[in-house]
């Protein structure tokens, strides 16, 4: 009877564990919103989308009254 080799089980797992890990890894900090810099773009982005709002409607105000 051949003994149970668990460098031979190891060694044909790892890479699947690995990937799997990764792939938790990567979920979990998409979830989070990714990086602190993506989180500032978009608010940055929101930020000016927000002015360009009320210049357009400032602009829209001064065509009417005319």
């Amino acid at each position: 009877m051949r003994e149970f080799d668990w460098m031979n089980l190891l060694s044909s797992w790892a890479p699947v564990l690995l990937i799997i890990g990764f792939w938790l890894v990567f979920l979990r900090y998409m979830r989070r919103g990714g990086t602190g810099s993506q989180r500032e773009y978009v608010a940055r982005h929101k930020q000016h989308m927000e002015r360009l709002e009320i210049l357009l409607e400032r602009i829209a105000t001064a065509l009417e009254k005319r």
